[in-house]
């Protein structure tokens, strides 16, 4: 179930903190806005993914560390598709074709009810510890950079695609 509440008298710095906690009492997730209210005050809104037991020890948590008069609940429907964590293996190589890195992380591949491939995506800890390694030998890449070229390559390898592609960059003259 989706609980909402929405808290007009804390800071920004109280926010992750409140989240680690509502992640400690079971919410599955939490994502928080900056809104505004009527009268210009900034806020924030909660909203926070829960299983219905856990409902009411959240609202009380909620009522005691930030004083809310109320929590909203909003009956969804969640259209879950299955994943599986599957292991990849990224090697770099040199001009002359040497490896100079090599390890492996996790990706989470998503699969629809019939078991057909949908996505890839890098695990965040995984990519991280990646690109710090990375960066330690001396080969300048970025986590974004890192991030795009693993889950490219994730969907290339398991999409069932019949199609090739090839790109080129093209300079145009000044």
């Amino acid at each position: 179930m989706l609980l909402m509440t929405n808290i007009d008298n804390i800071n920004a710095d109280q926010v992750p903190y409140l989240i680690e906690q509502l992640i400690k009492k079971g919410a599955g997730n939490v994502h928080v806005i900056n809104a505004m209210t009527k009268k210009g005050r900034p806020e924030f809104i909660f909203l926070i993914d829960a299983p219905k037991e856990e409902a009411t020890s959240i609202g009380k948590f909620l009522s005691c560390e930030i004083g809310t008069l109320g929590v909203r609940i909003i009956k969804t429907d969640h259209m879950e598709f299955k994943y599986s964590m599957e292991t990849i293996k990224v090697c770099i190589k040199d001009s002359n074709n040497n490896r100079v890195w090599e390890d492996t992380l996790q990706v989470k591949v998503v699969r629809d009810e019939s078991g057909k491939y949908l996505s890839a995506r890098g695990e965040y800890e995984d990519l991280k510890a990646c690109v710090l390694a990375i960066q330690k030998i001396g080969l300048k890449i970025t986590f974004y950079e890192f991030k795009q070229m693993v889950e490219s390559e994730a969907n290339r390898c398991l999409s069932e695609s019949e199609f090739k592609y090839e790109f080129e960059v093209i300079k145009e003259k000044n």
